[in-house]
């Protein structure tokens, strides 16, 4: 929009004093930044037909293969090969357990009276579109940190398509939860309660076999210091030795974290200067976007929904709880497993006039769907 000169009622001395009023383009452009709203960007929009959504878990291949599988026949041949013309085994349908997922409603209300609207003040031709498109932005990205940190509530009602009776408040399950709730039960007390569900209802516990198999992985450093022994084989080799993969992963962090991941890693490789001048263009590089281990690349990303100082979460698990500060943890997700389930998109409704007043209204119901919980792994409480 520019800088647009405007004069202040207050002064100083005798002078009047002159004040600047800017507002940046990239404020009024919705999702103009893949990493203002991370997962909005990175995950696929797909179609919700209601409210509440059941799919199957879709699991990771499994590769074990016992070695007789190799040697057993009568003949001394595999099982596994055939030869021409042979009648091939049918496999057991492959659907061994439903994923609960429920969508959230947000919106915002503004009004703009008609002296406001009449008037093209500081660059703005139209103040009720300006307004529309900053409540877009707000709740685009309360429609984000709710992906991030909703504790999510289980489907409720037995209305669901809200067509009479009670409507319950309904809340999505963020990330963080999809990747705590179970992985600390995992890692903190075990896999052999025989119940334990998540936000949405989903059971971990034994009476649900493949979901309790299916449980994610999240460590608790408990207040210690991320270092790279940490990082690796509390991290990324527990993760890989669960799913047997995780390169390609996108990782995500606050600025607490990011530093640490920097500096643990630009150390291990030797000196600063030994390394990290280009030549080209005289510039000095401090920092790790990428992170090659043993098991494979991952990005480390920047994320300011994790990096929100003097706020926590608490995790229930089966026995006890745990603490969750919104900037000590880090996160990794491999994204073709999550997606943005839509039943409305954010849009906007006039919703005409009330007094000297126009009125419109900003809202949106989606729902951040997993479908594959161990695609998703992280710390927690890393300082």
């Amino acid at each position: 929009m520019g800088t647009y000169t405007v004069w202040s009622t207050s002064a100083v001395g005798t002078a009047a004093q002159e004040a600047l009023v800017k507002e940046s383009v990239g404020d009024l452009i919705t999702n103009l930044f893949p990493l203002d709203t991370p997962l909005q960007q990175i995950l696929e929009k797909v179609p919700m037909n209601n409210v509440f959504t059941e799919q199957p878990v879709d699991s990771f291949g499994n590769i074990t293969r016992t070695s007789a599988a190799f040697a057993a026949n009568s003949g001394g041949t595999s099982q596994l090969a055939r030869q021409e013309g042979a009648t091939y085994s049918t496999t057991t349908p492959r659907y061994p357990a439903r994923l609960k997922s429920v969508a959230e409603i947000q919106g915002l209300q503004f009004a703009v009276s008609d002296t406001d609207r009449a008037m093209s003040q500081y660059g703005m031709v139209d103040r009720f579109a300006y307004e529309a498109l900053k409540a877009t932005e707000e709740v685009v990205n309360n429609f984000e940190m709710a992906f991030w940190w909703s504790p999510g509530t289980p489907p409720s009602g037995s209305d669901l398509d809200s067509g009479g009776g009670t409507v319950p408040v309904r809340q999505t399950q963020g990330l963080v939860h999809w990747m705590a709730k179970s992985g600390l039960q995992r890692t903190k007390i075990g896999l052999g309660q025989s119940t334990f569900t998540d936000g949405h209802g989903n059971e971990f516990g034994t009476n649900s076999t493949a979901l309790n198999l299916a449980s994610s992985y999240c460590y608790d450093a408990a207040g210690t210091v991320l270092d790279d022994t940490m990082f690796k084989d509390n991290l990324m080799a527990q993760w890989y030795d669960l799913t047997g993969r995780q390169a390609g992963a996108m990782g995500f962090c606050g600025s607490k974290i990011k530093t640490l991941i920097s500096r643990f890693a630009l150390t291990a490789n030797g000196n600063i200067n030994d390394r990290s001048i280009d030549a080209a263009s005289k510039r000095l590089v401090d920092a790790i976007d990428y992170y090659e281990t043993d098991f494979g690349l991952v990005a480390i990303n920047l994320c300011r929904y994790l990096n929100i100082s003097g706020q926590s979460v608490s995790v229930a698990q089966s026995s006890g709880s745990v603490t969750v500060p919104y900037n000590e943890v880090l996160l990794f997700m491999q994204p073709r497993y999550f997606n943005i389930g839509v039943v409305r998109p954010v849009y906007m409704s006039p919703l005409g006039k009330t007094g000297d007043f126009e009125q419109g209204l900003i809202r949106g119901e989606q729902a951040l769907v997993c479908r594959n919980p161990q695609a998703v792994a992280g710390i927690v409480n890393c300082y």
